[in-house]
């Protein structure tokens, strides 16, 4: 699970900094890979990540409420995507790829890196 937890994190901060240095190169290469005209596959990717996130949260005493908070809160998204109407998940993903701004964007992606730092932090 140590490995798992690292790998999240580690990816997170990786995310995080394309989205704020390489913002527009990042978002095409995002939406070259999700935007597709079937949504609900989506679900699977916050919830695995829910389900290790809350799982670790029980492994690690210092990442307690930072794991179960994003772990309840990635499975909450999974399962809105999954069970929300498919016209208002693209219309969601059509904002985030085409009329967000630049700098919307660059503020998800230091929300994203820092908790990704954060996490990596109470691991370590």
């Amino acid at each position: 699970m140590n490995i798992v937890l690292y790998i999240i994190s580690i990816l997170w901060i990786v995310v995080g900094v394309f989205l704020v240095i390489y913002t527009e190169g990042t978002r095409e290469f995002y939406k070259k890979l999700f935007l597709r005209d079937s949504v609900k596959w989506m679900a699977v990717i916050p919830v695995i990540f829910g389900v290790f996130l809350v799982v670790g949260a029980f492994y690690y005493e210092r990442l307690f409420w930072l794991a179960i908070i994003l772990g309840i809160l990635a499975l909450a998204k999974g399962v809105y995507v999954f069970f929300a109407p498919s016209h208002q998940i693209k219309g969601l993903m059509e904002w985030w790829f085409n009329r967000a701004s630049d700098g919307t964007i660059r503020l998800f992606g230091l929300i994203i890196f820092i908790l990704g730092s954060a996490m990596l932090s109470y691991l370590m």
